[in-house]
């Protein structure tokens, strides 16, 4: 999935019907990558976003609002203070590309009118905002690029901004019919058609070029050179149409969702017939799409780079105990076969008059094999001191078993706990709760404590009203799992939690009513859905009632036992979004 060039057509088409002749009133940059330009438009205030994020580079108007930093950084106060009150005069796509200038008449210091203009390159990992004059000198960026970088492509103010030709290509709207037939009937023999043509074409995605291979009745992977003329008409004929309703700017926006799971699988500005098992939800227009689309998906992705350090932290952690884990396993093997050094130590008893002085070695019949083994000796022992060195040797292993034993029981513990950690890490919705992991590391001993002194709110846990009527209460993290099982809830409350993985406790409150079967099933299967069971078919929960269950003393937070519980099986299921109670 990418905004390719033909989706920026289409945006650009919509900017111009709706931002020529706005006034720029604020910008902000609520994250490192993102830039937000308020507009006071003909009607209503209107937010551009454009971001240049690595993952979901993108521009198009939002609704939701961000959080800014309490000080704006260096970027965002160089474009206040050249475009704040600034007009929106001309917004084009260049070349059919991923790249859109908007211009601006601004007013200078000397409050002279004067021209600015705002590139931005949609470009994946190369994504950049870059403003100039109206000469094209590159006042300003958010990324510089040096020789150190680049040595094609420098970018860093002073310079003369010039338009990124990573490959040079074909301008589909800059064909007639004759020039298309020509270049798709030279493409070379052996070459892939849908990869031909995103190499070929400029604003062509993977996505777009298998859907025109689709409606040309052309596998993707099909060569040229083995096409009939049938097919290579065909796709004459699918570019053609491609280029008509470009030219008239006729889009039909729509996201296509896989039909089990509602993931999104793809979105463009025209059908792609290609995804016919999909379930597809057109949109009234490409911002709205894209608005919804990368809320979703750019909230994921931010919140994977806020717990990048703690996640990589406790992936650290759990590799190291799973490494003392398998050193601790091989030493209670060695210590639990120790009873061969007794044996050895009652052989050379029982065999002392056979060993003469400076002997490094004996052989001696075990009666137990009914073989003769050979016995290693220390020359520089008596034989009674041979024989207490293997009997102290199988002492110390004897007192080691106990330790090793508790030492495995610990490291599996803690393995069980940083598992749930991470879990709560991939899970994450909320800063606050990072905040609260974060903490809950320092205070089991696991990490530093920051220097910083910042003090978050605590986050809000999860409530679901059930199909009967009755409150659940789902914990996002270990501080949040020990909260409403030990302070929450009350002895009648039942307690849910998938088996044998990380996952959240699931409370139902009683409230001392009996709680029927159907919300029992229902709590299980959130409980089933909020653990690392979620992709499952079927998932094993437990469940009991709170009074059950008891936290040992000195034990990691979430961590419980239970003296008697029950066990179904049943389907993860996520809460429907109408059920979520606010506080």
């Amino acid at each position: 999935m990418a905004l390719d060039g033909l989706v920026l057509r289409g945006l650009t088409h919509e900017f111009n019907n709706n931002l020529i002749g706005c006034k720029v009133d604020k910008v902000y940059q609520p994250e490192d990558n993102d830039i937000i330009i308020n507009l006071r438009g003909k009607n209503t205030p209107l937010n551009l976003l454009i971001s240049v994020n690595s993952t979901y580079p993108r521009i198009h108007l939002t609704h939701f609002k961000s959080n800014n930093p309490p000080s704006p950084p260096m970027f965002c106060m160089f474009l206040r203070k050249h475009l704040v009150g600034g007009i929106i005069k001309k917004i084009k796509q260049i070349n059919l590309d991923r790249i859109v200038m908007i211009e601006f008449e601004a007013k200078s210091e000397l409050r002279t009118s004067t021209v600015k203009r705002l590139y931005i390159e949609i470009m994946g990992k190369h994504s950049n905002i870059v403003l100039t004059d109206e000469n094209n000198t590159i006042l300003e960026c958010m990324k510089r690029i040096g020789f150190n970088l680049s040595s094609k492509r420098q970018v860093f103010p002073g310079l003369k901004y010039h338009v990124p030709i990573f490959d040079r290509k074909l301008n589909l709207l800059q064909l007639s019919f004759d020039m298309l037939s020509k270049t798709v009937k030279e493409f070379p023999a052996g070459k892939k058609a849908a990869n031909t043509l995103v190499s070929t074409f400029y604003g062509f995605s993977p996505p777009i070029s298998r859907e025109i291979c689709y409606r040309s009745d052309i596998d993707p992977s099909d060569a040229f050179g083995s096409l009939n003329e049938n097919k290579v008409e065909n796709l004459i004929h699918s570019l053609m149409l491609i280029q008509s309703k470009l030219l008239a700017d006729d889009y039909q926006p729509s996201v296509y969702r896989d039909k089990s799971t509602a993931e999104y699988l793809d979105f463009h500005c025209f059908e792609m017939r290609y995804l016919i098992n999909a379930t597809r939800v057109d949109y009234e227009t490409l911002n709205l799409l894209l608005d919804e689309y990368y809320v979703e998906k750019s909230k994921f992705i931010s919140f994977q780079q806020k717990t990048s350090t703690l996640r990589k932290k406790t992936s650290t952690l759990i590799d190291k105990h799973k490494k003392k884990l398998g050193l601790l396993e091989f030493e209670l093997t060695q210590a639990q076969a120790r009873d061969q050094y007794q044996k050895m130590g009652d052989l050379i008893l029982l065999n002392i008059h056979h060993i003469k002085p400076k002997d490094s070695e004996i052989v001696v019949f075990d009666y137990e094999s009914e073989k003769n083994i050979a016995i290693s000796l220390d020359p520089s022992l008596t034989p009674s001191q041979n024989a207490q060195k293997f009997y102290k040797k199988y002492n110390k292993l004897k007192t080691a078993e106990k330790y090793l034993l508790n030492q495995l029981k610990e490291t599996k513990r803690n393995l069980s706990y940083l598992d749930s950690v991470l879990y709560a890490l991939d899970k994450a919705d909320d800063s606050f709760i990072i905040d609260e992991v974060k903490e809950e590391l320092y205070r089991t001993g696991f990490i530093k404590k920051s220097s910083s002194k910042k003090t978050s709110p605590k986050s809000k846990v999860m409530k679901v009203l059930s199909e009967d009527g009755f409150e659940i209460l789902i914990g996002k993290n270990n501080v949040q799992n020990d909260y409403i099982t030990f302070k929450v809830a009350s002895k009648n409350d039942i307690w849910f939690h998938a088996k044998a993985v990380p996952g959240s406790h699931v409370i139902v409150l009683s409230k001392n009513q009996d709680i029927p079967d159907t919300t029992i099933e229902e709590a299980a299967s959130y409980a089933a859905y909020f653990s690392n069971s979620r992709s499952s078919e079927k998932a094993e929960v437990d469940y009991t009632f709170r009074q059950h269950l008891k936290k040992p003393k000195g034990s990691k937070p979430g961590f419980v036992v239970f003296t008697e519980n029950y066990s179904l099986t049943i389907t993860p299921r996520k809460p429907h979004s109408k059920k979520l109670l606010l506080d």
